[in-house]
């Protein structure tokens, strides 16, 4: 099964499951489909999904794997520490008839050791734990060619230099709104929208 817009791939990811019990120690914040499919359109129209291999690194519900292959990537794994998240993906994966090309695994992000041409992620912002966003992106740079990492807007000046401190490029910037309900207790507010950006990184150093 594959999409052929970015808006037949919006209405298929909303109708995915998502967290049964979000762990706000993992800031485990649903990403809307509707941003799920831009930042998997953006990754098509740069050239870096269509028949390649994805990796997901936090992937929740498993939205950014899923979505990656019906748009046209050829293979696609995603990782998480919770094992609840995992079963949730794999169903996912599963009911649209998906289970062949995409595979999720219980995984710490720091175990991860495979290569792939494009990582596409929503890292947790770091809000709870410190740097949590830094370890995220310092990984899926070793792991792969291209990179698309979505952030906290305000933070790409410093970004850009952690990443071309390990060799890669900060090649493209888009703005956001992040729309977030009510969900953990700290949430003081019903409803905000985060400014958010996706941000396209690429490796700049040789053949590794």
């Amino acid at each position: 099964m594959e999409v052929r817009t970015k808006r037949e791939l919006e209405i298929i990811l909303q109708r995915l499951e998502g967290y049964r019990n979000p762990k706000p120690e993992l800031e485990q914040c649903p990403t809307p489909a509707e941003l799920a499919a831009a930042m998997i359109h953006m990754s098509h129209m740069m050239g870096d999904l269509e028949g390649k291999k994805v990796a997901d690194l936090g992937c929740g519900n498993g939205i950014l794997a899923i979505g990656s292959v019906l748009y046209g990537a050829s293979q696609a794994v995603g990782i998480d520490r919770d094992p609840e998240a995992v079963e949730i993906a794999r169903m996912n994966a599963k009911r649209l008839d998906l289970s062949d090309r995409v595979d999720f695994l219980v995984m710490d992000v720091r175990d991860f050791s495979e290569m792939v041409d494009t990582v596409i992620q929503n890292p947790p912002f770091g809000t709870r734990r410190r740097h949590t966003d830094t370890l995220f992106l310092d990984v899926a740079l070793r792991r792969s060619k291209v990179t698309y990492s979505l952030h906290i807007a305000g933070n790409s000046d410093f970004l850009r230099e952690f990443a071309l401190r390990r060799g890669a490029s900060l090649t493209h910037i888009e703005r956001w709104p992040f729309p977030l309900e009510r969900i953990f207790p700290y949430h003081r507010r019903r409803f905000v929208r985060i400014p958010v950006e996706i941000l396209r990184f690429e490796v700049i150093r040789g053949e590794r």
